[in-house]
C-alpha cells in the first residue's frame, strides 16, 4: 500500500490524467487483492470487526507514500526524482500484469473451461483489456496540448486570474 500511495502522489504530480490512470490501476489490482486477503484470513478464523480494523491500518500507509512524495516533490531535484520513479511505477505495474495477473487469468481459465468456452474466455480477456488500454490512452489525450503555466489562461474554461 505504501508504495502505491508513492505511484499515486508521482502520478498526481505529474498530471490529472495520469493520476486519474493510475488510481484505476492501483484500484482494479487492489481490490481484488484486498477482498482476497479478507476471505483467506476469514477463513483462517479471525473475527471480521478485527480484520476490517488491521486491513484499514494497513491500508493507511498509502497515505504514507503520498506524503512522501509530497515532501519529496519539494526539493530541488524534484523532477529528476519523478521521471525515475515514474518509470519504475510503470515498470512496477507492467511487471505485475505481466508475471503475476496474466499467469493467474491463463492458469483459470485452461483450470475451468475447456473448447469454445476457453477461447470465449481468453477473447473476452483480449477485449477487456484493449478497452483498458483504450481508456488510458483517451484519458491521457485529455492532457494533450494542455501544458502551460497558469498564469493567463485566455478564455478557454479556467477561472479569471488564474485562481484554478
Amino acid at each position: 500500500n505504501f508504495v502505491d500511495g508513492i505511484g499515486l502522489g508521482i502520478a498526481w504530480r505529474a498530471s490529472a490524467s495520469s493520476g486519474f490512470s493510475t488510481a484505476l490501476a492501483v484500484a482494479v489490482h487492489e481490490l481484488p487483492q484486498e477482498i482476497g486477503d479478507f476471505m483467506v484470513l476469514r477463513a483462517a478464523g479471525f473475527p471480521v470487526r478485527q480484520l476490517l480494523c488491521w486491513n484499514f491500518i494497513a491500508s493507511l500507509t498509502c497515505l504514507g507514500g503520498v506524503a512522501l512524495v509530497h515532501v519529496v516533490g519539494q526539493i530541488d531535484l524534484a523532477a529528476t526524482v519523478q521521471r525515475y520513479a515514474t518509470a519504475f511505477t510503470a515498470g512496477s505495474f507492467l511487471s505485475l500484469a505481466l508475471n503475476m495477473i496474466f499467469p493467474q487469468v491463463s492458469e483459470s481459465i485452461s483450470k475451468n473451461h475447456k473448447g469454445i468456452a476457453a477461447v470465449r474466455a481468453h477473447s473476452l480477456c483480449v477485449v477487456i483489456a484493449m478497452m483498458a488500454i483504450y481508456a488510458l490512452v483517451r484519458i491521457g489525450e485529455l492532457e494533450v496540448g494542455h501544458e502551460h503555466s497558469h498564469g493567463g489562461h485566455g478564455g478557454h474554461g479556467h477561472w479569471p486570474n488564474g485562481a484554478a
